[in-house]
């Protein structure tokens, strides 16, 4: 587990951090939104680099983050306007392979400790799988830890020559829902838990 202390000794300014997203799918962008409001939480200055349609949709600026608007990969831009989002940056949070690989090459030459989540197991094949393999090394070796949502997605980290890999959940807020599915919700839960044979424990 990474602990991220809420407290800066005395006369230094809150640590920061920068989480980067590419084109973001909902599930990582969620996901970084719910770590960002618990960093913010604990007086974290937090920055989400993403295309602004992501902080439009998930609202990265509403939980006290501030939000930099980096184009997608593909864009020239967007290599300029991540290097300068990570300038003074005291640990920077990459989500998918894309993101870090960018992340890494903003940070090339600089000591700041690079996270690298993988939410997700890209495919390719023929020679767009070999390009993805060295994508992967690159971005293995460049993490400080590479966190893993599975345990495979760990071990081809580890296969890749990353130093720390670890399995990491990826918790992601319940999904609000209209008051009359949640009755519904609520009125079939027991019978679901008795089918499962879990009436008597969490």
């Amino acid at each position: 587990m990474i602990h991220v202390s809420s407290h800066s000794p005395p006369g230094q300014s809150p640590l920061r951090t920068v989480q980067v997203l590419g084109g973001g799918s909902a599930g990582s962008c969620a996901h970084v939104r719910s770590l960002t409001s618990g960093l913010v939480a604990r007086g974290v200055r937090v920055t989400v680099c993403a295309p602004a349609t992501a902080d439009r949709t998930y609202d990265f600026s509403g939980v006290g983050a501030d939000h930099v608007h980096v184009p997608r990969r593909n864009d020239p831009a967007s290599m300029a306007v991540l290097r300068a989002a990570c300038a003074d940056a005291d640990l920077v949070h990459a989500h998918g392979l894309h993101s870090a690989l960018r992340a890494a090459l903003a940070l090339s030459g600089r000591r700041v400790p690079l996270v690298v989540t993988l939410h997700s197991r890209p495919y390719a094949e023929g020679a767009r799988a070999h390009l993805l393999r060295l994508l992967e090394r690159r971005v293995a070796k460049a993490a400080s830890v590479v966190l893993g949502s599975s345990s495979d997605l760990v071990d081809r980290a580890r296969s890749r020559g990353a130093r720390d890999a670890r399995l990491a959940a990826v918790a992601l807020p319940a999904p609000r829902r209209p008051l009359a599915e949640s009755e519904d919700a609520d009125r079939l839960r027991p019978k679901a838990r008795a089918e499962l044979g879990a009436t008597d424990r969490p």
